[in-house]
């Protein structure tokens, strides 16, 4: 058969249903609710692939491991392809005879929901999918799925066979959710074997489990999964044989049995705690958290391992609409974690200016590699400054594998302090722009000339990276000192105040420094351009973009044209970063997603992006404070020849910034060729496994001995455990450090752009999601660096958690006049996703006004 009812399926098909299918069908002999629908299996799939030709199309770029040529052979099948009479048949009755309602439309390949990987994301999801046709257009989507080069890159990484795995497509009739989210019957942040974690939201759980809603987060306390006399007790996956899976080692036969007795330990479930996210949002009962922690121990009795529960609630009922085992626990403990800093006064102010746009997320052991080059800088730049760091804190900021959080050591002030304001005037008289193109550039770029580094041998590659390392020290340590005219800002302060005040100093201070020419300006305009080239050339250009098919590009004589124009513009700007200053954070270049997802949001921005409103609003305070002060003779004057130094020392420092990254971008091609050996040579199971290493073991692996293989696939658990919980820990130190924000229907941070805009409020909270930006909608976000900037282009104004009046994004929207807040603790779970906002960037506030409607829409993505 070509389709099946789900209520027909079980765990034994699997391979006809894939995981998905397999597993509702499961849910269903269990007697649970479950919404109703079919699976067009896996066999029908593989009959349409075979009439198609795939195999034969895609042999030749499978071998050579060419994802994308490998995805774009592929989309060219599954869209044009004329489709099966009978199959096509089959599906529009299926259809018909579940009443042709608005469907949910998800992927379920027969490699995915296992117990060694979950795949999940990478397969396609579609939501309130109404009408046969556009249910088959939907269908065909999820079959291409199984080909993009996310996928195919997932698969090759864990050794799955790609012409082995098949995909079934789950259609089930759409729930009406009043809340949905999803539970986890351990904790896999914490690594809990004794504790569930559950977040729920209204509406639609795709919102929660792609990240577009947070809902409120509910941990219950549990049994600990496998019982105290197992083997193993209290780790996920710990359990013994006799009863393995069971929580408290029940036997096979008892919980899980359809309708049969609760499962061991449900007489034990609390809730412990919860998080509100939104004060006065509509939450579930008490008495749902509890049933619904329940039926996670009745599902993880019957599938004998620790589930991840997709589930809605509808009229005071549950529906489950997924259930996959947990493959982010193993038996690794947790690494020794260093206490919590505590903190001085000095120590507490900078983490509550909460500038973290370099360092969102916790670092990886091996990041410390790329630590060990600007930390030392920092330091040189403190001495400078007239500071003093003790050598043995310094050595173990420098040597800290596991950071709590991004600080500085503690600092000591010296009489050289007392020289501060003579090197912050010379810092002014200084041409630094002059010095970087004519001697520290120079140094960098010589250092990270391109290089074959493969033709190096392992000695070799090491001593490259030991050059980088050296030269960008010593460079970033002068570049530091030259910046200290930063600093004459603390000193226009007391002109400005005099000449407007109190109240308005700060913001004419930030309008002093908007509308300066940067580097990044210049990249956005770039990208600007080639978006509207792209608009211009043509539909199957636009729509390829538009639908996020880069590869489809492929296929016309213009599409090549154009991924010949963004090849070009990799070349230039390719080393740019997207997820901070990281060697485990990819470039544009290493992973360019975040770019096509750029250039979709700025295919439909009309007007490039502009520095005459900030420039404009540079002048009129410039011209402001002059006024005021030109009874003092000469001190107008020298107030306007400061600003022009603070604006070049501005200019200079993103400027410096945009070409140091190319030295991140060096060292990452170095580490990639380094864990490419390692696993050439069996010593490292996959190469995004080098990152969970430190400098030392790499060194002494590639010119070494290394450990046995099953000893480092265990460290490497160890590790990948130990960082959830670390980023987990960095993550939430963050946002508490900036505060609580204002209470009611207010947030307070830092005014950053002046001036005022109302619109609708557009969550993005990676660089994955950039597309979902639209011209006019104001931008709310975690943080932003560089990366984020083109899409200023789009926003009429910014907010984030995190940041500063300093920080890139500050400088970026002073040039392009669009108001700013940024530091706005709490921002991005306050403020629901297309709510109306009011942004007062010269106040620091952030004003929520009308709620936004319900979250999706036919084409929304989720979790495969």
């Amino acid at each position: 058969m070509l389709v099946h009812r789900l209520s027909q399926l079980s765990r034994a098909d699997l391979p006809m249903a894939g995981g998905k299918g397999a597993n509702l069908g499961e849910l269903l002999r269990l007697g649970l609710a479950v919404p109703p629908g079919f699976v067009v299996s896996a066999g029908a799939y593989a009959e349409q692939a075979r009439a198609w030709g795939l195999a034969e199309r895609l042999a030749a770029h499978l071998e050579a491991r060419r994802w994308d040529d490998a995805a774009s052979a592929a989309a060219e099948l599954f869209e044009g392809g004329a489709m099966l009479p009978g199959l096509e048949g089959a599906v529009r009755d299926a259809y018909r005879e579940l009443g042709a309602p608005p469907v949910a439309v998800r992927s379920s390949a027969t490699a995915e929901d296992l117990a060694d990987a979950s795949f999940a994301g990478q397969h396609e999801t579609y939501l309130d999918v109404v009408g046969e046709d556009a249910l088959l257009a939907a269908l065909r989507r999820c079959w291409a799925s199984l080909w993009s080069p996310r996928a195919l890159a997932y698969r090759a990484a864990r050794g799955v066979d790609h012409l082995g795995v098949h995909i079934a497509v789950v259609v089930q009739r759409m729930v009406p959710a009043e809340f949905a989210g999803v539970l986890f019957t351990v904790d896999p942040v914490a690594q809990r074997a004794d504790r569930m974690l559950l977040e729920v939201a209204p509406g639609l759980g795709e919102a929660v489990v792609s990240g577009h809603t947070t809902g409120d987060v509910y941990r219950l306390r549990r049994a600990p999964f496998g019982g105290a006399a197992a083997n193993g007790a209290g780790k996920p996956n710990g359990a013994a044989a006799n009863g393995a899976g069971k929580p408290n080692g029940a036997a096979a036969n008892g919980a899980g049995e359809p309708n049969g007795a609760a499962a061991n330990g449900a007489d034990d479930l609390a809730i412990e705690d919860r998080d509100r996210r939104e004060a006065g949002r509509p939450a579930p009962s008490d008495d749902l958290v509890i049933e619904l922690g329940r039926l996670g121990l009745r599902l993880e009795a019957h599938f004998g391992c620790p589930q991840d529960v997709e589930f809605a609630i509808a009229g005071g009922s549950l529906h489950l609409l997924q259930s996959r085992p947990i493959t982010t626990l193993g038996t690794a403990e947790i690494e020794p974690l260093p206490p919590p800093p505590q903190l001085n006064r000095l120590q507490r102010r900078m983490l509550e200016a909460n500038d973290n746009d370099r360092f969102p997320v916790a670092p990886k052991p091996l990041d410390q590699w790329a630590f060990r080059m600007t930390l030392p800088a920092l330091v040189r730049m403190v001495r400078f400054l007239g500071l003093d760091v003790d050598e043995d804190e310094e050595r173990a900021w420098v040597d800290q594998l596991w950071r709590p959080i991004f600080i500085p050591p503690r600092v000591r002030p010296t009489l050289r302090l007392l020289r501060l304001p003579r090197k912050v005037a010379a810092s002014l008289r200084y041409d630094a722009m002059a010095w970087w193109e004519g001697d520290g550039l120079k140094r960098l770029l010589e250092a990270c000339a391109p290089v074959d580094l493969r033709a190096l041998d392992d000695a070799a590659l090491l001593r490259r990276a030991d050059r980088i390392a050296e030269t960008l020290t010593a460079v970033l340590g002068e570049r530091f000192e030259r910046s200290a005219s930063q600093l004459a800002a603390v000193a226009l302060r007391v002109p400005v105040t005099l000449a407007v005040g109190s109240k308005r100093a700060a913001t004419v201070m930030s309008d002093l420094v908007s509308g300066v020419h940067t580097r990044t300006s210049d990249v956005n305009l770039a990208l600007f351009h080639l978006a509207r080239r792209a608009a211009s050339a043509g539909p199957e250009v636009a729509g390829a973009i538009r639908e996020g098919r880069p590869e489809a590009l492929r296929a016309s004589e213009a599409g090549r044209a154009m991924l010949a124009e963004v090849e070009a513009f990799l070349e230039e700007h390719g080393h740019r970063e997207s997820a901070g200053l990281y060697l485990s954070a990819p470039t544009w270049r290493q992973d360019p997603a975040p770019l096509w997802g750029l250039l979709r949001g700025l295919l439909d921005a009309a007007e490039p992006p502009s520095e005459e409103a900030g420039l404009a609003r540079y002048q009129a305070a410039l011209e402001e404070v002059t006024r005021a002060l030109r009874f003092v003779p000469g001190l107008a004057d020298a107030f306007r020849r400061t600003v022009e130094r603070l604006r070049s020392a501005i200019a200079f420092r993103e400027r410096t910034h945009f070409d140091l990254v190319r030295s991140y971008s060096a060292l990452q091609a170095i580490v990639a060729e380094i864990a490419r050996r390692l696993v050439e040579r069996g010593h490292l199971p996959s190469s995004d496994d080098v990152f969970y290493l430190t400098e030392a073991e790499v060194r002494a692996w590639l010119t070494g001995t290394a450990p046995p293989l099953d000893e480092v696939k265990r460290l490497v658990q160890r590790r990948r455990a130990t960082y959830g919980v670390v980023n987990a820990r960095w993550q939430r130190t963050a946002f508490e450090m900036g505060g609580g924000g204002a209470p009611g229907d207010e947030l307070r941070g830092v005014g950053a752009s002046s001036g005022v805009v109302r619109g609708k409020a557009r969550i993005v909270r990676d660089a994955g999601e950039f597309e979902r930006l639209k011209a006019g909608e104001i931008l709310v976000c975690r943080y932003t660096n560089p990366a984020w900037t083109p899409l200023f282009t789009l926003a009429a104004g910014v907010v984030t958690d995190t940041g500063g009046a300093v920080s890139h994004a500050a400088i970026v929207a002073r040039e392009y006049g669009i108001p700013a807040v940024l530091g706005a603790a709490g921002a991005t779970e306050r403020i629901t996703d297309g709510q109306e906002i009011l942004v007062d960037g010269t106040e620091g506030r952030v004003t929520l006004l009308r709620q936004a409607g319900r979250l999706g829409d036919a084409d929304e993505r989720g979790r495969g």
